[in-house]
């Protein structure tokens, strides 16, 4: 489903781009055709990957304590000032004019104004791109928890016990994951699953994900994070902090209200606690 989104930003920024070249008359501009459509199709690349990148950082690390919609209109704001930055940049090494760079009379102030004026003139295109390029995650968002809730209602309405990874949540996913589960991180609508063979992005709700997961197997650690017990290497503890240093390497946080039962579960021998 990622890949999917990511084309379908990729397909709708060229089509934004060549749209916009097939209709830009500007001395600014290339003269030929090719030039042109060139330097749209960077320009909206650039755009793009920016609100791609900033949304994406944002979703990291902002689960669970922003909203969708705010998280959008984050990242909007943030590449956009980024964009303007960046592409201001890039006319001037083409040698465009930008900011009244290379006029006469120009000063600092009236560079700011200028640069204020670009931001304000180029918003309503960047708005609308931006939005275009949400439109797959938001439909995406709806069809994935139909997709992903009703099979395991199913399932659970059929005997289920929830204690059985093949029948359940395995089943609930297509294609099915390769692998032992050993870590989930909710990253807003999506879950981020690493198994022992991969890595996915599952269009779920991380609630249904953890009620799932076989509790003999592993815990819940924190709001956003589940982790297997056998990938745990080791929990390390800094006053009122607490992490698990898993066998991979990476850094999972456990909250303060998912601490004593985390460190009930580590008294079994194999796991040390750094303090």
């Amino acid at each position: 489903m990622q890949n999917r989104e990511e084309l379908y930003m990729a397909l709708t920024a060229l089509f934004a781009a060549l749209l916009i070249a097939s209709g830009q008359v500007t001395q600014n501009i290339p003269a030929s055709l090719p030039g042109t459509h060139v330097y749209w199709i960077v320009r909206i690349a650039i755009e793009a990957l920016l609100f791609f990148t900033a949304r994406q950082v944002l979703e990291r690390y902002l689960t669970g304590t922003v909203s969708f919609a705010w998280t959008t209109g984050m990242a909007i704001v943030v590449s956009h000032v980024l964009f303007v930055l960046s592409v201001t940049a890039m006319d001037i090494v083409l040698g465009y004019p930008e900011l009244g760079i290379g006029t006469t009379g120009s000063d600092t102030q009236s560079r700011i104004r200028a640069f204020a004026l670009e931001l304000l003139y180029l918003s309503d295109n960047h708005i609308a791109l931006c939005l275009l390029l949400t439109l797959p995650r938001l439909a995406l968002r709806t069809a994935g928890d139909l997709a992903t809730q009703t099979p395991i209602h199913q399932l659970q309405d059929n005997g289920g016990s929830g204690h059985d990874l093949t029948s359940t949540l395995l089943s609930a996913i297509d294609p099915p994951l390769n692998g032992e589960i050993i870590w989930a991180e909710a990253q807003e609508h999506y879950v981020r699953i690493t198994t022992s063979n991969e890595v996915r992005m599952v269009l779920c709700r991380f609630s249904d994900i953890v009620r799932e997961l076989p509790g003999d197997r592993g815990m819940q650690v924190h709001r956003s994070h589940w982790v297997a017990r056998s990938a745990i290497a080791r929990a390390i503890k800094d006053g009122q902090n607490m992490k698990l240093v898993l066998l991979s390497g990476d850094s999972v946080p456990v909250s303060r209200s998912f601490r004593s039962a985390v460190e009930s579960r580590l008294e079994q021998p194999s796991a040390a606690i750094i303090t």
